[in-house]
């Protein structure tokens, strides 16, 4: 069985080496051309095994097909236009284990290599302060590696020991069994972990701060499961306050800037948990300049971007037209695709939940005008033809060729306007209204200027976890322990940041902060999911969340009704890819989850 036939360990471990020095921020890492398991008990080895872990990471995070799985078929998004004829997971409507594989396979060849550490790490002679801090890795790892297998599939199979032999047969864990795991591992990695980052391991790889951040979620995830412990809010609330209280001690913090989180040179900053690196190194076949996907390509920057570039989106769309033609009288484009504006796959499109009631407050709270782009600078000079420019039916009056590089060729101002407006404005005004599958606001948060074509995926590292979770975290182990001031007290501390606009004083302003806090009356579950959007909006992970908390086929209900029509109660677990069921030959068969 491929998956479970680990005796490959040493074409795997010898693969994980050879992709180390493209992962540069992790660790740099001679190549070794004969590798045996044993090896794994060597220093090199100890280092290679955890480093190749961490470059399978960008395998999955930044790449098209895992954060798919991610945001798609919630409240949140809606499919975009390029997602319409494949869009299973917006829809729900052919998810089977044979459309989804899950990247079941990456994360049990992991699960094995971080076994294979802990089994002959401690043979390896390093000072016992050094092996700790690798076996904290190892454990980290694994835990982080059963985390998304328990949260995605139910129940797994549960392998703590290294396999060397194949196997024909397996079974799933109950997730108890699992969770328990889970919580162990990273209860030792919070304490043999270094509190902040320290070679060999560089960049943003676990710290202590990492673990214990991830031991909060890990109770706070089993506390809403059929596994639950009676104290485990509890101690999701403990941990998280733990982390948060004693912030400085592992070097972690907010910005006081909510978009300073999502400004390049903060990409490794203190407000950052744990990232999957990305660079242009060619050598392993990982990065292809243009390439449009595939292999570890961070391709987020583009997902939720519009076709800035279609100057017509007048073409039929689910059998509706937008009354908005973005193109002169002679043809010409008004824009043409540049590495600022970025490569538009227009894959997801928000939904009227997030503008309506997400992000309803926008004076106060600048988290949307932070989140999206909703102007786009002329970057052509329009020649030949009349130059009109179509907002609307009844505006249709030539307003002169815009400048390029000066004039706004697109706007969307988020509301709605009068037609005076727009014929007074030189460029094309698009409001909530026209808002489609083809044309919406864009999210910024990812954006990377330093692309060298408009084609080139993001060499940027993706934000795995920031540390502004844990006080939802918090909030939300609060809240279902049924104590709403302490849940309002950690959402506040969020709804504060917020308030927070560099262009009005160079210090918070304290009557835009006390504004936004809220009452422990007001503390509910879609309070706080509504919180979530607004802090977290297309940083892929809102299934995650809607499963966690037992609200996916409610909050689908009430906001998409492109999904609604196709989701089931079984839609809360993924399917274990069918490949994997077929190659148990041997022993009881592996059940497929209930609906698949």
């Amino acid at each position: 069985m491929k998956i479970y036939n680990k005796i490959s360990i040493i074409t795997a471990t010898a693969a994980c080496l050879l992709s180390v020095t493209s992962c540069k921020k992790i660790l740099e890492e001679n190549p070794k051309s004969s590798i045996v398991p044993s090896f794994l008990g060597t220093p090199a080895g100890i280092e290679g095994g955890i480093a190749g872990v961490y470059n399978d990471l960008r395998s999955s995070y930044g790449t098209e097909g895992f954060e798919l799985t991610q945001y798609a078929g919630t409240d949140e998004n809606f499919a975009g236009v390029s997602a319409q004829s494949n869009g299973i997971f917006s829809t729900y409507n052919g998810i089977n284990g044979g459309t989804f594989s899950g990247f079941w396979g990456t994360w049990y060849q992991d699960i094995n290599t971080l076994n294979g550490v802990l089994k002959y790490g401690p043979s390896s002679g390093l000072p016992t302060a050094t092996l700790n801090q690798y076996l904290g890795q190892a454990k980290f790892l694994r835990a982080f590696c059963y985390y998304y297998l328990v949260t995605t599939y139910g129940a797994v199979p549960l392998h703590t020991t290294f396999i060397t032999q194949a196997s024909s047969s397996d079974t799933r864990a109950p997730i108890a069994s699992i969770y328990s795991l889970i919580i162990q591992d990273l209860t030792d990695a919070s304490t043999e972990l270094p509190a902040q980052v320290t070679a060999p391991f560089l960049g943003k790889p676990a710290t202590q701060s990492t673990a214990l951040f991830m031991l909060a979620k890990a109770y706070l995830t089993r506390g809403w499961s059929t596994a639950a412990q009676p104290n485990d809010f509890t101690q999701a609330a403990t941990i998280a306050t733990t982390l948060i209280t004693n912030k400085a001690t592992y070097g972690v913090d907010l910005w006081q800037n909510y978009g300073d989180a999502f400004a390049m040179a903060n990409d490794y900053g203190k407000e950052v948990l744990l990232v999957s690196d990305h660079d242009n190194n060619t050598t392993y076949g990982e990065y292809t300049a243009g390439a449009s996907g595939g292999n570890a390509q961070n391709v987020l920057p583009n997902l939720f971007r519009w076709n800035y570039v279609t100057m017509t989106s007048a073409a039929s769309d689910n059998e509706e037209t937008v009354p908005i033609v973005l193109n002169t009288g002679g043809g010409t484009s008004m824009m043409f695709r540049d590495v600022t504006n970025g490569r538009p796959y227009s894959r997801a499109m928000p939904s009227p939940y997030v503008f309506n009631q997400v992000f309803a407050e926008r004076v106060k709270d600048t988290r949307y005008n932070k989140t999206f782009q909703l102007a786009w600078i002329a970057n052509t000079t329009p020649t030949g033809g009349s130059n009109t420019v179509i907002g609307s039916p009844s505006v249709t009056t030539p307003r002169g060729k815009l400048i390029c590089g000066v004039d706004t060729a697109i706007w969307m101002p988020g509301a709605e306007v009068t037609d005076a407006q727009r014929a007074n404005f030189k460029g094309v005004i698009v409001t909530p209204s026209q808002y489609s599958p083809v044309v919406f606001p864009t999210t910024k948060k990812f954006d990377d200027l330093t692309r060298t074509g408009a084609n080139d995926p993001s060499t940027r590292p993706r934000c795995i976890i920031r540390f502004a979770e844990a006080y939802f975290v918090a909030a939300e182990a609060y809240f279902k322990m049924g104590d709403n001031t302490n849940a309002a007290k950690y959402l506040n501390v969020i709804r504060e940041r917020a308030a927070y606009d560099p262009s009005k004083s160079g210090s918070q302003n304290a009557s835009d902060a006390a504004a936004m806090d809220i009452a422990p009356g007001q503390v509910t579950l879609d309070f706080i999911l509504d919180e979530y959007s607004r802090e977290f909006y297309n940083e892929p992970r809102r299934w995650n969340d809607l499963v966690r908390t037992q609200s996916l086929l409610r909050r689908v209900s009430m906001y998409n009704p492109q999904a609604n029509q196709y989701i089931q109660a079984f839609d809360v677990l993924r399917p274990i890819p069918q490949d994997e069921l077929n190659a148990i030959l041997s022993g009881p068969p592996m059940p497929q989850n209930p609906g698949y």
